[in-house]
């Protein structure tokens, strides 16, 4: 009989499976994924009575669930379309909680598996890359994708290539390295951002580097600052400063909407205290597909890529659309990466030898899913599915490590309550 481990370790290696297809060939694919995870953690629930291993599902679950219901009493858009956007944005989530309260690990034999995908997926996109963009379009349909599969491809190859006590070889570090590398030839600048972040993570990072800074540190936080940004400013700076309004070119409007949709987006965190306007209503797959009336509100339904007849670019960031959930949303949003974050840095400060590689692969993948959502909607497809699954397996580790301390902690009260 097949284990809930095992279940969960087959849905994540038949997401990477996935992971190029799933773009334009196999569409529902992470919505399937998401689903049985759902499904294995009520299984679990009901057969073995454990709710509360599941609480931190439960809770988010309940949180996008009052915000539906709220959707529900606002004009922007109808129930179809709200529980369309309900299901999206816990897509990623779902897959993160229950590997969170499962904590499965990978056979040696599954880890070879995954390490060969990759090695068939950065082989597909390097042939991408090679016979150019009409290519791309067709396997992957969008030039950023190769890039991104490329860095998640090498994130799970070195995740896959840890012995039993965190070890990996040189030569596997450096192949993780070059599977990220061929990102590169997408030439974007987010994916340079991120690139750089992870080989200062892969390569340069020691633990507890913050708190004994010395100047060789200093300077090295100093260059890796200004690689990040000399590789994205000018993207930054065209996106979200300055524009290029002298020179309109309908083949990168996107560079006009995104900025919109940031600015409007923060109209509405002010306009719509403390909730938003709910589900469906903005900057989402939902409130293009059924036009939300706050395109209207805020009088940018006649911008190209946001109009109700080219809703191309509706949904082209993932951070504009928290405007959607108002400030509580947004906190709450804040509260969730620093919650999650905390059960990377006890695996640090309990062992900082032995759970480095963890922290590493923890940390680029929270990083990914950041850098991403700055300009585009990687979270709630199959690559963000994917990271969120492996996060959530390298998280379980943390939580493992503070239900020790607790427990310790409680054991060492108790014998000096008993001296007193």
């Amino acid at each position: 009989m097949l284990s809930l481990n095992r279940i969960c370790c087959y849905l994540i290696i038949f997401g990477v499976i996935i992971l190029i297809p799933s773009v334009n060939f196999i569409t529902y694919s992470d919505e399937l994924i998401s689903v049985s995870f759902l499904a294995i953690a009520l299984a679990d629930c009901i057969i073995n009575r454990c709710w509360k291993k599941y609480s931190l599902l439960w809770i988010i679950m309940s949180i996008l669930s009052i915000y539906a219901i709220y959707s529900l009493y606002l004009p922007y858009n109808t129930l179809r379309y709200i529980l369309l956007d309900w299901i999206i944005e816990l897509k990623p989530l779902i897959p993160f909680c229950v590997l969170f309260a499962i904590g499965p690990s990978f056979t040696n034999p599954e880890k070879k598996l995954i390490r060969i995908i990759c090695w068939i997926n950065i082989s597909i996109i390097a042939v991408c890359f090679a016979l150019g963009m009409s290519v791309i379009k067709t396997v992957m349909f969008h030039p950023a994708y190769p890039s991104m599969y490329a860095l998640i491809s090498g994130l799970l190859f070195y995740y896959c290539s840890l012995s039993n006590d965190n070890v990996i070889s040189d030569k596997n570090l450096w192949i993780s390295i070059a599977m990220m590398a061929v990102g590169i030839f997408g030439f974007k600048a987010k994916f340079f951002g991120t690139f750089i972040l992870s080989l200062y993570l892969l390569l340069f990072y020691k633990p507890g580097i913050c708190r004994n800074l010395n100047y060789k540190h200093i300077l090295i936080l100093i260059i890796l600052c200004l690689l990040v940004l000399g590789a994205t400013w000018n993207k930054i700076n065209y996106y979200f400063i300055q524009g290029d309004t002298d020179s309109f070119d309908l083949s990168t409007i996107e560079s006009f909407a995104r900025p919109v949709l940031y600015m409007t987006g923060g109209l509405i965190l002010l306009d719509h205290f403390p909730f938003g306007t709910g589900l469906a209503s903005f900057a989402t797959f939902a409130s293009g597909e059924n036009y939300s009336l706050v395109y209207y509100e805020y009088g940018i339904n006649n911008v190209h890529g946001l109009s109700p007849n080219q809703p191309y670019f509706i949904c082209d960031a993932f951070f504009p659309s928290l405007a959607q959930y108002g400030f509580v949303g947004l906190l709450l949003f804040i509260y969730f990466w620093v919650y999650i974050y905390s059960y990377l840095r006890i695996m640090i400060r309990t062992n900082p030898n032995l759970y480095r590689p963890l922290f590493t692969t923890g940390s680029i993948s929270i990083i990914f899913i950041l850098v991403e959502s700055t300009t585009g909607t990687t979270f709630t497809q199959t690559g963000g599915l994917i990271v969120m699954s492996l996060l959530g397996i390298v998280c379980a580790k943390g939580r493992l490590l503070k239900q020790s301390e607790r427990l310790s902690n409680t054991n060492t009260l108790c014998i000096n309550k008993q001296k007193i």
